[in-house]
């Protein structure tokens, strides 16, 4: 195996280990988000995304986007 084929494997497994991460945190934002509008708006765990509002899938996705780069720090 050659260095440039280690180095691809290596991407591709990197790739699929953030897209279950990037998954599974979608899903728990996708939860929490209904739960999260029930509550005033300084109570809520995340500070709001956009001035507009937006569906809970787009505010799930933003929310993932915003917070996922930090599990990698």
């Amino acid at each position: 195996m050659t260095t440039y084929d280690h180095a691809s494997t290596r991407w591709g497994e990197e790739r699929r280990q953030y897209r279950l991460i990037y998954g599974v945190a979608f899903v728990i934002f996708l939860i929490m988000t209904p739960f999260a509008r029930l509550l005033p708006s300084r109570w809520r765990p995340w500070p709001a995304v956009s001035d507009e509002p937006l569906s809970f899938i787009a505010e799930a996705r933003a929310v993932t986007q915003r917070v996922l780069p930090f599990a990698f720090l």
